[in-house]
């Protein structure tokens, strides 16, 4: 673990333990990486030059996207709120809610609301690369890889009952992800020799993980499962609105136990989580919370659609800042990397086997490529709502 304990804070007259909370909040994640969009803007980047005249380009792509799936003015309205809600229904838009349909003869809306959650979380923390050659086969025989296939993959896991102990409901228990063994995941995966995924163990431990956690954290999972949230949300909210603030904290509360410790930065011995130094910051912290975010996103609709909730300050989510956001600037020419940079990333590739630049995640270029993604979607936003 890195100890950043001698950097300086982000606002000197902040005790360490008030850092660390403005840290883990969600309000840091476009506070901290601002200074990167004035170096987007003067074109003074540490690992990338910056064509901000291509940012039509991308606002064209963007748009005519969007248009494929949704023509008129009319359908804008129908678009869903981004989350892993989609992924459930890749290639079968009535996958997830058949099995909705299917729970509630036995439990209303609020309990659905609750297994939805219990159902995303897992889904959330299992969503990682898989590589490119895992694919997920349902009963029929439909073939799925990547994110959209492991949240299949998860959804009949979790139907089945892999994830809980208890009988009468699909559900999540702690006690049963704490002891969730590896030979079980990898049948629910369905990985083989022949279907390799990467990352298998990182996987189950975030599940066990998640488990332990559960059962230490009685007083707000009293029944060991991450659906216990909306009991917490629903005393929280004020005639039914639902501050993204309470929601976010409360995730922080279930997920920062849950993550990696070694090679992360700390401050004064508090693990921060996905938050990194960046150079052009003179090694100060931005934070990314990547995951937590999609996972904020992901349930927004649940608690919407069948918890009755309204949730206020959902703008303070940013976009996320991974490889297919960020790729969409590198791809279409906004962001291209110094050519130093691209051969350290070539030498690197070479040691490997790899045919493209390769970096380790906790890399300064990856590090500003992740702040530039947060940045420049914020500067496209704007531009996509105009065109459209």
């Amino acid at each position: 673990m890195r100890d950043l304990i001698d950097r300086p804070l982000q606002d000197e007259k902040m005790t360490v333990p008030d850092q660390v909370k403005y840290l883990y909040s969600i309000r840091s994640v476009r506070e901290t990486n601002a200074d990167t969009a004035a170096r987007i803007r003067e074109n003074k980047l540490s690992n990338f030059n910056v064509n901000l005249e291509k940012m039509d380009g991308v606002v064209d792509f963007v748009c005519g996207v969007i248009r494929e799936t949704y023509p008129s003015n009319e359908s804008l309205g129908e678009i869903p709120v981004h989350g892993r809600f989609q992924h459930f229904n890749s290639g079968d838009p009535c996958r997830l809610q058949n099995v909705l349909d299917g729970m509630k003869e036995s439990c209303d809306d609020y309990e659905l609301c609750k297994r939805l959650v219990d159902l995303f979380v897992i889904s959330v923390l299992l969503d990682a690369g898989a590589g490119n050659q895992w694919k997920f086969t349902e009963p029929n025989g439909r073939l799925t890889g990547r994110s959209e296939g492991i949240a299949i993959a998860s959804l009949y896991m979790y139907t089945s009952g892999v994830f809980s102990e208890k009988a009468g409901g699909p559900l999540v228990n702690g006690s049963k992800l704490a002891t969730l063994t590896e030979e079980e995941l990898l049948l629910g995966l369905q990985v083989t020799p022949e279907n390799p995924m990467t990352g298998v163990q990182g996987r189950l431990h975030l599940l066990n993980k998640l488990g332990e956690t559960l059962q230490a954290k009685r007083g707000l999972f009293p029944d060991e499962r991450p659906g216990d949230l909306v009991d917490h949300f629903k005393a929280s909210a004020e005639d039914g609105v639902l501050d993204l603030e309470v929601i976010w904290d409360a995730l922080m509360e279930l997920l920062l136990p849950v993550w990696p410790t070694q090679g992360r930065v700390q401050l004064d011995g508090y693990v921060l989580g996905d938050a990194w130094p960046l150079r052009s910051k003179d090694g100060g912290i931005v934070t990314f919370h990547k995951l937590t975010q999609w996972l904020a996103y992901s349930l927004l609709k649940p608690l919407q659609d069948y918890g009755g909730f309204r949730v206020k300050n959902v703008q303070l989510l940013t976009g996320l800042p991974e490889y297919r956001n960020g790729g969409l600037f590198v791809d279409l020419g906004v962001l291209e990397l110094k050519p130093e940079v691209y051969a350290a990333g070539m030498a690197t590739a070479l040691k490997n086997g790899l045919s493209v630049a390769a970096y380790r995640p906790e890399e300064d270029v990856i590090v500003e490529w992740r702040s530039c993604t947060i940045c420049l979607l914020d500067m496209l936003l704007p531009a996509v709502n105009s065109q459209m």
